[in-house]
């Protein structure tokens, strides 16, 4: 369906403003495991080693008190440069593992990347690790992707990580890992906006359901701009003297998603996150709906990301039977 296809296309808005006011940075949400995670965090996808020192930086230096990082962004040296001037107990620190396709080694494998966080972060412990996709494929490996989860509950039984969780999962995929799980993934994050409604194809409830905090990244949409400039928020903003980011970007926070943001400029990791835009607003709501606007679809896929989601199968129907329980903490 449309919805589906919205939702598997993970094409990120690298330039999206970033937008946390003073207030908004010192908010948490409560993990399943009573970790609190800063409800705002700045991103490092897409940027250079040394645009990402510096990103982060200036992020921590405005009052940013959670980043988000990765293995694959191959950036994380430069990111635990900017870190290790600040006291560790300052920051909330996100990162992630790739997919493994293979049972006998995602284990191994896995434990390798996981080492390799922290030896690249220049860190003892991160606070949120997450497996970054599922592999394509999907749950044809649903063996390895309960041998990777494994290799995380053993880091976080270890306490290398305050708290585990997916990314990118959709509810076959965490189907998959909870036969074989002993604790729940704390988060989800997945692209999550105005556009795709507040429960892409039930996906966030279902995670209600089981205790698993969704979070947002892209969520000011898929570079088309209309979630930035377009009438729609850009006119609501105007009646409150907002941008359109900001309506944008309230809405996702006034749903209770935490959110990763991104941007490289100073006034705009400084803008805020508008508390008083009236994001129920009728027209506002009227739009959410991803079938109701074309401009809000995905339509900039790169042929890369199209063709691993269709074939990863991330975004399958969910299940009509109950899924309550099927994590032991649920």
């Amino acid at each position: 369906s449309s919805t589906m296809l919205l939702f598997s296309c993970a094409v990120s808005s690298a330039q999206a403003p970033a937008s946390v006011p003073p207030n908004d940075w010192a908010h948490t949400v409560k993990l399943n495991n009573g970790v609190a995670m800063p409800l705002i965090s700045l991103g490092t996808w897409q940027y250079s080693p040394a645009v990402a020192e510096s990103t982060v930086r200036l992020g921590l230096s405005l009052g940013y008190n959670h980043i988000d990082a990765a293995l694959d962004y191959k950036n994380q040296r430069s990111v635990g440069k900017a870190l290790a001037e600040h006291d560790r107990a300052s920051y909330f620190l996100t990162t992630k593992v790739p997919s493994r396709t293979s049972a006998s080694s995602a284990f191994a494998d896995t434990s390798k990347d996981l080492a390799a966080d922290l030896e690249q972060l220049g860190l003892s412990y991160v606070d949120l690790m997450l497996v970054h996709f599922p592999p394509v494929g999907n749950t044809l490996h649903c063996a390895a992707m309960q041998e990777q989860w494994r290799a995380l509950e053993t880091f976080y039984r270890a306490k290398k990580a305050r708290a585990i969780g997916v990314s990118n999962y959709c509810q076959s995929s965490l189907r998959c890992i909870a036969r074989a799980a002993n604790v729940t993934p704390a988060v989800n994050q997945i692209k999550y906006h105005i556009g795709m409604g507040p429960d892409p194809i039930g996906l966030r409830s279902y995670g209600d359901r089981l205790g698993i905090v969704t979070q947002a990244y892209s969520p000011l949409g898929d570079g088309t701009g209309e979630l930035i400039s377009g009438p729609l928020v850009t006119g609501i903003g105007a009646t409150h003297n907002k941008s359109g980011a900001q309506v944008s970007l309230r809405w996702v926070v006034g749903h209770g998603v935490p959110v990763s943001t991104k941007s490289t400029s100073a006034s705009l990791e400084a803008e805020d996150v508008p508390r008083g835009v009236p994001v129920s607003q009728p027209a506002l709501e009227r739009h959410v709906n991803p079938l109701s606007s074309a401009v809000f679809r995905c339509l900039h896929w790169t042929p890369l990301r199209c063709i691993h989601a269709l074939l990863s199968a991330r975004c399958t129907v969910p299940s009509s039977r109950p899924e309550v329980g099927v994590f032991s903490s649920a």
